[in-house]
């Protein structure tokens, strides 16, 4: 079979913007509760993005922290550092007592954000995206408290 030249680079342009478009992740994920997310559903709000492990300390430190500044008013989304299945996830939430949303395994999460090389660290998302962090060490409510009041007085003495 014979393809001319013009033809031949359409296709090959066309097999090239499939693979791509095929390739693109979408910045979803579902919480255990089984709705679908993304960050951009949260916008308007601050967003704590906070990765544990049950084997480290100070992530189980923090867990109390976490859910004292969910009541605050700041959505948390718990991922968990290791690939547990959705049912090892919902049994840990309840064993160390999450009162924050977590981010489940299956489907696997897209998060726009590089996977933390030590534990624990957060992403603190202003309500206008803007990312901080990745914030490590064990962080307490005061202390997140802090960098959202800096920034928010920041940002009122800029306009």
């Amino acid at each position: 079979m014979f393809i001319t030249k013009p033809y031949r680079l359409k296709c090959l342009l066309l097999a090239t913007l499939i693979s791509l478009v095929s390739c693109q992740q979408t910045s979803e994920f579902t919480l255990l509760s089984g709705e679908s997310k993304s960050l951009s559903d949260y916008k308007g709000q601050w967003v704590l993005v906070n990765f544990w492990a049950e084997w480290c300390p100070p992530c189980l430190k923090e867990i109390p922290e976490l859910n004292a500044l969910n009541k605050e008013g700041v959505v948390v989304l718990a991922v968990s550092y290791d690939k547990l299945t959705n049912q090892e996830l919902a049994e840990q939430k309840h064993k160390f007592e999450m009162g924050y949303s977590m981010i489940g395994t299956d489907p696997m999460p897209y998060l726009p954000l590089e996977r933390p090389t030590g534990l624990p660290a957060n992403y603190l998302f202003t309500p206008d995206g803007e990312m901080i962090g990745p914030l490590l060490g064990t962080q307490t409510k005061e202390s997140l408290l802090e960098i959202i009041h800096k920034v928010e007085g920041f940002k009122a003495n800029q306009q």
